[in-house]
């Protein structure tokens, strides 16, 4: 999924949120290109797939799993950011 910034389509993934919350906490994988352990349980847990379930998926098809949460977290996110940038713009200016 992208999303265009100026003349440049954009993955919705990498996009840099001008007002998002961060504690600074990063998610450790084991290796690189690897996936998070922590995030790979969000993502099962959130749907519901019990632990031995899980592992008798298909790596593709966890993998497709995880990637469908990631995309949803950023449009999630992206929506987010659009509503306060209009809120922003239809407050009077002194609110602002």
């Amino acid at each position: 999924m992208t999303k265009q910034i100026g003349e440049v389509d954009e993955n919705i993934t990498r996009i840099e949120l001008d007002h998002g919350v961060s504690a600074g906490i990063r998610l450790g994988s084991l290796g690189p290109d690897m996936v998070p352990m922590f995030e790979e349980h969000i993502a099962r847990l959130e749907r519901g797939i019990s632990l031995d379930a899980w592992y008798a998926l298909p790596p593709m098809e966890r993998a497709m799993v995880i990637a469908v949460r990631r995309l949803d977290n950023a449009m999630k996110n992206l929506q987010t950011e659009a509503e306060i940038k209009h809120s922003k713009r239809n407050m009077p200016r002194g609110k602002r």
